[in-house]
């Protein structure tokens, strides 16, 4: 399907679903789109459109009242959020990543309570986090990656107990983690990689045991790699390089409980010590990353099977 999404669209009173992803349809939403009050779904993802993205004609009670998804990443879109998108209260997903939206996230998102994946990555949304979205009982997957958010994670976003994915990568992120990211035990991915963030890694975050994914990457967190991190059973990635970490690196990151563990970052800190006598026994350690330390002493023997997978050390 290509060109423009014709304006007679808003005779189409009846519909409920409009779903073009993939295409090549140009030019902006037209505003008789507000006519369509039972529609549920939009999805006009990964294709050519442009022009300001929530217009007042459909945004808001008096548009698309019953609108449960509206996906349009991938597209040229400008302008806003307004606060009238506190209206769409049956949002399940609200997607305009990869777009050239601005300003700040309004309170009024904390009104969407239905809302259960929020995808904005790759936009210019400055500002804090409002407080209201510790509302979101129900969300599940949060995704802001490459924008300018900054100021603190507020502490009520923690008691949003349904998430399984916080991308927050590449932002301008400041104060600490909460020990509360240890209440949120479905969380499979936590990126916080690329902010200004401070204090020590909490312990709490060991108990998450069914994160795949943690990445805090050029931080400023200071403190030990804690040894509850032993039981991050479900671990795959875990980068923690370029931060101001100190102390040894315990030995539990190379001991059985994490079998699953391919990537490794821990360089660029000042961690001190020797290397764990055990740190070849990782089963499926892929990449390993220890370089711009403090390490003294030689590195452990590596027995025969041993780092069988590695496809990358670095210890200069």
């Amino acid at each position: 399907m290509a060109g423009p999404i014709p304006p007679e669209i808003g005779v189409l009173v009846y519909m409920t679903t409009y779903i073009s992803f993939f295409n090549a349809q140009t030019g902006p939403i037209p505003t008789s789109l507000g006519l369509l009050k039972g529609l549920e779904t939009f999805d006009v993802e990964s294709n050519s459109m442009d022009g300001v993205l929530f217009q007042p004609e459909y945004v808001g009670a008096e548009g698309m009242s019953n609108i449960v998804n509206f996906r349009t990443s991938l597209n040229g879109f400008v302008g806003t959020i307004p606060s009238e998108i506190g209206e769409w209260t049956k949002l399940q997903n609200l997607w305009f990543a990869e777009n050239q939206i601005t300003g700040t996230l309004p309170t009024e998102i904390g009104n969407l309570v239905d809302m259960k994946a929020l995808l904005f990555y790759d936009n210019m949304i400055t500002g804090t986090l409002p407080t209201e979205i510790g509302n979101l009982k129900q969300l599940e997957w949060i995704d802001m990656e490459n924008n300018q958010v900054s100021g603190s994670i507020p502490e009520v976003f923690f008691t949003n107990l349904e998430l399984e994915e916080v991308i927050f990568k590449n932002n301008r992120f400041s104060g600490t983690i909460s020990p509360s990211v240890g209440d949120l035990s479905k969380l499979t991915a936590l990126w916080l990689s690329f902010n200004m963030m401070t204090g020590s890694i909490p312990t709490e975050l060991g108990g998450l045991t069914n994160l795949k994914e943690l990445e805090l990457q050029l931080n400023k967190f200071t403190g030990t790699i804690p040894e509850e991190f032993g039981n991050l059973v479900s671990i795959d990635f875990l980068d923690l390089e370029q931060n101001q970490l100190s102390g040894t690196i315990p030995s539990v990151l190379f001991g059985s409980n994490l079998s699953g563990l391919r990537i490794l970052y821990v360089n660029n800190n000042q961690l001190t010590g020797t290397i764990p006598a055990n740190f070849g026994q990782s089963p499926r350690l892929k990449d390993l990353w220890m370089n711009d330390n403090l390490f003294t002493g030689t590195l452990p023997t590596i027995s025969a099977g041993e780092f069988s997978f590695l496809g990358e050390f670095l210890n200069t």
